[in-house]
């Protein structure tokens, strides 16, 4: 019986290799060497019901999806046969799959639940558990985590949903999004206390308006913050002296470097389909940091100890005058002292300089794009141009009035027009004039050091990019959740 039924796979092949050239025909030839039998031995009883369903997993994966269905069928038949529990989960996991292909989500999501306790009564829990996702993914349902990011102006508060979606790509939908400020760079005991009652009551909102759990949670003191703390040893008291004394905030206050919140940025913040291709850069403000991937697709980190707050505070420690001295200040201070050190960070990095497209994120950044391209506020992506940032830093000292008015934005539809005006009033809530500058003139030298090579790339503000270094922890944490453990 296992070599006719082999021959009828064999043959099956055959006929599915001369109709469908593009596929390659080693792909199949592989699958007539039952290779992974003997990795399974323990598990798997009937050899004959593997191969159906192995046979019919390929199958699916080249879109001939009838025929996926008849082969998923008649292994689970044989496995049913001989009592292969393994075979008949992993028959059940396929046959789910197919059927969300087909979008016949009743038939799905129940050979995905048979799937899951099939493997769990196994005692194979991980398996059960990714396919657990795939059936939140056919029941549109999502998991809620929550991040807090301690910075150096304050407290930020994130909460997001993350769903799989239909073609298992992960779907980010932002829940809240809220900040408290604390100007916790002075290290002050004021700024800690109110840095610590921040904590404890967006702790709250996490805990009894989302009921996240412990594990969802991620709290991080930023790299601009952490800068300031490692100067006097303080991070393992920071930490200590902000958490909530809730018994149940059982979440680690962790912080991270400028190199490794550049690769979360750029997880989180750039497009999948950029991600290997394109440059970030964060300018916070306390340090700017970014990077790229490589072609071994290893993080090359750019980072220097400068942020728009950091600058500012080096200005207003050597010009107390209005804006015009101000600006003349900060224009020598940069040739004089900073120029040099970000020149030598990009002196080595002339892949960064050649990328066509360059993703910008940062309060400043959102300032830019707000007061220059108000009538695209909504959008989740803006192109910024090198012209753009220009203009603004010049606006900002000869013509601020001008640039900072919303009484004609030039927007027709109303509901985008209020949007605008309401996303205006939080940028000159948030940034005084002098703060406007000194970030400005950050992100005009920046630009034009990158520009130095291939002046023509574009230049994209995400308006999720606030949020970029969460979901590029969820991302790089749900990846860890199942690398390595192969050799375990």
């Amino acid at each position: 019986m296992l070599e006719k039924d082999s021959e009828i796979i064999k043959n099956y092949l055959i006929t599915i290799i001369k109709t469908v050239p593009m596929l390659s025909k080693l792909t199949f030839s592989i699958l007539l060497v039952f290779s992974l039998a003997n990795a399974s031995a323990q598990k798997i009883k009937s050899q004959t019901a593997f191969s159906f369903l192995q046979t019919a997993n390929t199958l699916m994966e080249a879109q001939q999806l009838d025929a996926a269905e008849e082969f998923f069928k008649k292994g689970l038949e044989k496995a049913k046969t001989y009592n292969d529990i393994y075979c008949q989960a992993y028959g059940n996991q396929g046959l789910g799959t197919l059927y969300t292909k087909l979008d016949q989500q009743k038939k799905a999501i129940d050979c995905y639940q048979l799937a899951i306790k099939l493997y769990r009564n196994q005692h194979l829990p991980m398996i059960a558990n990714v396919v657990e996702s795939l059936l939140k993914s056919v029941q549109g349902i999502g998991d809620l985590y929550a991040g807090i990011e301690v910075g150096a102006k304050g407290v930020k508060l994130c909460i997001i949903d993350v769903k799989l979606s239909k073609d298992r790509q992960y779907d980010y939908t932002l829940m809240l999004d809220t900040s408290i400020n604390t100007d916790a760079a002075s290290l002050s005991y004021q700024s800690e206390k109110e840095t610590f009652d921040a904590m404890t009551l967006l702790w709250g909102i996490i805990k009894n308006r989302y009921k996240i759990p412990g594990k969802q949670l991620y709290a991080v003191i930023s790299s601009g913050l952490k800068q300031e703390l490692d100067k006097y040893n303080k991070i393992d008291y920071y930490s200590y002296i902000i958490k909530p004394k809730d018994p149940e905030f059982s979440a680690t206050i962790t912080s991270v470097s400028p190199i490794e919140e550049s690769e979360l940025s750029i997880l989180g913040i750039v497009p999948q389909k950029d991600r290997y291709t394109a440059s970030q850069i964060d300018v916070g403000s306390g340090n700017t940091k970014g990077g790229y991937f490589n072609s071994s697709r290893k993080l090359v980190p750019v980072t220097f100890p400068l942020g728009t707050k950091s600058f500012q505070r080096l200005i207003d420690a050597r010009e107390k005058g209005g804006i015009t001295q101000f600006n003349t200040a900060a224009e020598q201070l940069w040739k004089d002292s900073i120029a040099a050190t970000v020149q030598a960070e990009f002196k080595d990095k002339d892949d960064f300089k050649l990328r066509d497209v360059v993703y910008l994120s940062g309060g400043i950044v959102w300032a830019i794009a707000s007061l220059m391209h108000p009538a695209e506020i909504q959008k989740n992506y803006v192109e910024i141009t090198s012209n753009d940032v220009s203009e603004f830093r010049h606006k900002l000292i000869n013509n601020y009035d001008e640039l900072t008015q919303t009484t004609s934005l030039g927007i027709a539809n109303n509901e985008d027009a209020a949007a605008a005006r309401k996303t205006i009033g939080r940028v000159l809530k948030t940034y005084d004039q002098r703060a406007l500058t000194a970030g400005a003139i950050c992100v005009d030298e920046l630009v034009k050091q990158v520009n130095t090579i291939n002046p023509n790339k574009k230049f994209i503000y995400s308006k999720y990019a606030y949020i970029g270094w969460i979901s590029g922890y969820i991302i790089k944490k749900a990846t860890q959740q199942y690398t390595g453990l192969v050799s375990r």
